[in-house]
């Protein structure tokens, strides 16, 4: 598990909350860390407009990644990966009262300026890390 040192420091090198859940497990998903870098890194702060947090954003990738189906049809692999993606939620919400970036962190980056005052605060340093351990504490209980 990620230390909320680690994680600031992720943070600090611009590595998004999206990235640090997904690499953490892309080798157990059969991905190198870079390509899992690559493909979450959109979803920072709520892509980048404050909605579906992150570290949530991350994680449903990892599930996609392990219970997603890709053959026409398959409606038993849909409806294991939406009861997958659904308990995240669920006990996402349960621990952090929301999934929503803009909710969880107080500030609305859709709006100018509002990123830069979210950081100058302190508030992603604060917020953030545990955010981001919850989502990965939640992962490996339904993964």
């Amino acid at each position: 598990m990620l230390s909320k040192d680690q994680i600031n420091k992720g943070f600090t090198e611009c590595i998004h909350c999206s990235q640090q859940v997904l690499m953490e497990w892309a080798e157990k998903l059969g991905c190198d860390r870079d390509a899992a870098a690559r493909m979450a890194a959109p979803f920072a702060g709520g892509m980048f407009r404050g909605d579906t947090c992150g570290a949530v954003s991350g994680a449903m990738i990892a599930i996609g990644m392990k219970y997603g189906h890709c053959k026409p049809g398959d409606t038993e692999g849909n409806a294991a990966m939406i009861d997958k993606a659904t308990a995240f939620q669920k006990e996402f919400i349960a621990s952090n009262g929301s999934t929503i970036c803009r909710e969880l962190v107080g500030y609305d980056f859709s709006q100018p300026g509002e990123l830069e005052k979210a950081l100058e605060s302190g508030k992603i340093f604060e917020t953030c890390p545990g955010i981001v351990q919850s989502s990965l504490e939640i992962l490996d209980k339904i993964m």
